[in-house]
């Protein structure tokens, strides 16, 4: 129930209102921030990619011409190009091959002009152990001897049929070379190779390879081919997925070789750097402006209305001397001004209406005073004419004096506050007066603590308690009657120091529905004044709650366990 109040009480809140209001309006700009950013990613990426296919696709049709005009080439070398009918058979062998040899060696050189993107061509002959190799770059003896190697292997494996192809490959200081090896009849090895290093730097991209039919990494440009391996086998054992890197890849039917583009995420959105680091920092920035929204609405907003909030509490619990200071915006000032003239006037009018309160109840306590009676002054009277018929002089001047004492006490109109001394001497001489009419029947019993006595309380307060003990406590009975009054005091929860006056007799009591009417007579502070029944009680509670407030003073009635009632009269602590 309390969380249930708590979360009520922060909905209701202005300021979680503000927050809330601001929140919806930045979330929209937020996601929409984001949804562009996305959709600048897709469409950067899309264009990315389609732009590496295109230029993949183009290299892989230009490396099939390169690769189609060389075999070409080397299947129509012997019969079309080198022409040895050509050559004059009358010489002798030796003469002859040189001849095939140089003018084999001037085709090669004249056409590797027209093909750039071919390394070298080999000539091989097993029947003469001829080997000639034509080349435009560098390294012309360790690619001799590499040619020399292979073309020993393949001639002796037997490897490749007449009028066919066969591909292989030979690395030279860290390059690799594949090498398109044709024979032709009668037992001639003609081979074209073909740098893919230098290939695949054609290419033009930053991160790519060359991968054989069966995927083993050949070659590797922008990064290791180990490195390449490792990026394709996560690929492939995360269905696909790689967040550093896009994948593009071709398959060339043609030379048996799968040419692929890697391209690095970074590089792709490097135009987009901005909107991610925006998109990265955005929630702090959003925190941060929030922070700054929240203190900006308390300052110019909330902190002023809390003021002046606070303020009207503080009326609203009696402090009319709340002021608010004129410092906030014109609009929280004019307020305050009115506020401060507000509680200025209800200060005013308050002093006012206090002030006739004051007179009201002064006027109302004296008349109320002067409605106690007593009941025994003609049976005073009668019992003076009897001790002075008696001749019991001493009795009658005592009797006379407690008598006098008595009248002065209760005409003492004037005085509407007495001290709890004054007024239990009072009833200690009311009690003597008693005890004449009494004797060696009734006996009380009156003790007080030395600083109780200052204790400010009405006049005749504790005598309609005194007289009803008297006059309906000792009703029929014979043996002796008591009565006790003691004072002391008690401290309410919120530290308010009250004054306790027990009166306890042993009488008869009062019967339950009686004790409770009683209470609820009491209680009744609507009561009528001319209203006779318990009269002298209300009149007390009356006063009581004039001069202490309704709520500070109280009158408790309970039965006492040997017989008799208890009146308990509670009233705050006050000096006369």
């Amino acid at each position: 129930m309390a969380k249930r109040r708590w979360r009520m009480k922060f909905l209701n809140s202005i300021q979680t209102k503000f927050v809330l209001l601001f929140i919806l309006v930045i979330a929209p700009l937020v996601a929409f921030l984001i949804y562009v950013n996305t959709y600048a990613r897709n469409i950067v990426r899309t264009q990315v990619t389609d732009s590496y296919e295109k230029t993949l696709a183009n290299f892989i049709n230009k490396t099939d011409e390169l690769f189609m005009g060389a075999e070409k080439y080397l299947a129509n070398f012997l019969h079309k190009e080198l022409d040895t009918t050509a050559i004059d058979y009358p010489f002798r062998e030796e003469t002859r091959n040189t001849l095939i040899k140089v003018r084999t060696n001037t085709k090669f050189t004249y056409m590797l002009n027209f093909m750039p993107d071919v390394d070298s061509f080999t000539y091989f002959s097993p029947q003469h152990s001829t080997l000639l190799l034509t080349t435009n770059r560098s390294g012309y003896d360790r690619k001799y001897m590499a040619a020399q190697n292979l073309m020993d292997d393949v001639a002796k494996s037997s490897r490749i049929a007449y009028g066919t192809f066969l591909s292989d490959f030979v690395s030279i200081d860290g390059e690799l070379y594949l090498i398109r090896i044709y024979r032709d009849f009668p037992d001639i090895y003609l081979g074209a190779w073909i740098n893919l290093n230098r290939l695949l730097e054609s290419l033009g991209a930053v991160h790519s390879a060359i991968l054989s039919a069966d995927g083993e990494v050949l070659v590797s440009h922008g990064l290791p081919p180990e490195r390449v391996g490792q990026i394709l086998n996560d690929r492939a054992e995360h269905n696909g997925s790689n967040p550093q890197y896009f994948l593009l890849s071709r398959y060339s039917e043609h030379q048996g070789l799968r040419y692929v583009i890697l391209i690095p995420s970074t590089d792709v959105l490097q135009n987009l750097s901005f909107f991610q680091k925006v998109i990265y920092w955005m929630p702090a920035v959003i925190f941060i402006i929030v922070v700054f929204y929240i203190a900006f609405i308390r300052r110019v907003l909330l902190t002023p209305m809390r003021t002046l909030i606070r303020g009207m509490q503080r009326i609203s619990h009696g402090d009319l001397d709340t002021r608010i200071e004129l410092n906030a915006s014109n609009e929280f000032n004019y307020m305050n001004f009115a506020f401060n003239n507000m509680a200025e006037e209800i200060k005013t009018l308050k002093v006012s209406v206090y002030e006739e309160q004051l007179r009201v109840q002064l006027a109302e306590m004296k008349q109320l005073q002067m409605q106690i009676n007593p009941h025994f002054y003609s049976n005073s009277l009668n019992l003076i004419s009897g001790l002075a018929q008696l001749g019991d002089q001493e009795s009658v001047q005592h009797m006379t004096q407690l008598l006098a004492r008595y009248f002065r006490y209760v005409t003492a109109s004037s005085r509407t506050v007495l001290t709890l001394k004054e007024e239990l001497d009072h009833i200690r001489d009311y009690l003597t007066i008693q005890q004449y009419r009494y004797p060696d029947i009734l006996s009380f019993d009156i003790s007080m603590p030395l600083e109780l006595g200052s204790a400010s309380v009405p006049p005749l307060t504790l005598q309609p308690f005194v007289e009803n003990a008297i006059i309906h406590g000792y009703q029929k009975k014979t043996k002796s009657f008591r009565i006790l009054i003691t004072c002391g005091t008690e401290q309410t929860a919120d530290g308010v120091k009250l004054v306790v006056v027990t009166l306890e007799d042993n009488g008869i009591g009062v019967e339950p529905a009686k004790l409770a009417a009683l209470r609820q007579n009491v209680s009744d502070v609507s009561r009528a004044a001319g209203e006779s029944r318990h009269l002298g009680i209300w009149n007390v509670y009356r006063r009581l709650s004039l001069m202490f407030g309704e709520r500070q003073a109280s009158i408790d009635f309970e039965p006492v366990d040997t017989g008799g009632l208890r009146v308990m009269v509670r009233f705050p602590y006050k000096t006369a």
